[in-house]
């Protein structure tokens, strides 16, 4: 299979497009005002990567600072 200029074009509005919607996910996901630490999700090849490439643990999602008691 060879990847002709049209294809070459194709791919990359498919790659921006992806890279768009993975970053504004993201963005909302990280805005406390709209998404509550707690409830943060990650999205599924984000989970996936996670999981089953260990050096790819600091990405995406941090889990919630869990506030200490004050006593």
């Amino acid at each position: 299979m060879r990847l002709t200029g049209r294809g070459a074009k194709e791919l990359g509005v498919f790659v921006v497009f992806f890279g768009a919607i993975h970053y504004a996910y993201y963005a909302i996901q990280n805005n406390p005002n709209l998404v509550p630490p707690r409830e943060r999700t990650e999205l599924f090849y984000v989970r996936w990567l996670k999981q089953n490439v260990p050096g790819l643990q600091g990405i995406g999602l941090r889990d919630p600072e869990i506030p200490k008691d004050k006593h």
